[in-house]
């Protein structure tokens, strides 16, 4: 294969898993909760630059959101999460599934900063997983898509990439979140992917109150009466759901 979505990784799973769609991108549907969706992926950097107490404190941070969200009565079947990574290939590390069932994971880092698969990869989840509550009869909530990075995008492909994003931005068919972690960060690129919000610093390394934040944030809109059936209906809705204060993880 070749181009950008060629350099998407295959997650195998986990034998004995039914659940697992056949990509890997996703847990199936639980029939028995009738509830709204909102899916989130957490589109996380884990090229080469990210090793040692970074990509350690991003897994403790993301060990910490579970446990927000499993407290958290009603988001905690409303929430969706997805986690896909990207070194030099994107990879889907946690398949979508209902905040209830996530667990901590571990995070490696390697290879470059292939950001543009990492995009593909997660519209597509999305994509995909808003077919999957249209067929079964789910409403839905816009999806969101946390972007966390420490460095520089390569930058084969990130033009469409970025494209294509702004263009589910555009159509709120998908609500995004850059967020830029380290001295290296570009953000001149990094502002590229949202044209309704600039990019935020991290400060420092705090990854726990920045997921801490993002477990809230989906509290929010879980407890919100802004879902529908398609995008179209989504569309008509503004961005009315109030979000908490980012000043306890971000240095802007």
């Amino acid at each position: 294969m070749s181009g950008v979505r060629g350099s998407t990784q295959k997650r195998q799973p986990p034998e004995g898993d039914e659940r697992v769609s056949d990509l890997g991108w996703s847990v199936a549907l639980n029939d028995a909760n009738p509830d709204p969706r909102v899916a989130c992926v957490v589109l996380a950097d884990v090229s080469g630059s990210m090793e040692g107490e970074p990509i350690e404190a991003l897994e403790r941070g993301f060990a910490a959101f579970t446990n927000y969200l499993h407290n958290e009565s009603l988001a905690c079947k409303r929430v969706e999460v997805a986690v896909v990574t990207f070194g030099t290939v994107a990879s889907v590390l946690v398949p979508m599934q209902e905040a209830r069932t996530i667990a901590p994971v571990q995070f490696t880092a390697r290879g470059t900063t292939n950001l543009a698969a990492g995009i593909h990869l997660s519209l597509d989840i999305l994509e995909d997983r808003k077919h999957a509550y249209k067929v079964a009869g789910l409403q839905y909530y816009r999806p969101w898509i946390l972007v966390l990075t420490d460095g520089k995008p390569n930058l084969d492909g990130f033009d469409d990439a970025v494209a294509r994003l702004n263009a589910a931005e555009a159509a709120r068919g998908v609500t995004v979140f850059p967020v830029g972690a380290g001295p290296r960060v570009d953000y001149q690129q990094l502002a590229r992917l949202s044209r309704q919000r600039s990019p935020a610093p991290l400060d420092g390394l705090k990854y726990e109150a920045l997921f801490e934040w993002l477990s809230a944030s989906l509290s929010n809109v879980s407890n919100s009466s802004e879902f529908a059936r398609d995008d179209q209906a989504l569309n008509t809705m503004g961005d009315r759901v109030p979000l908490p204060s980012v000043s306890g993880w971000t240095s802007a």
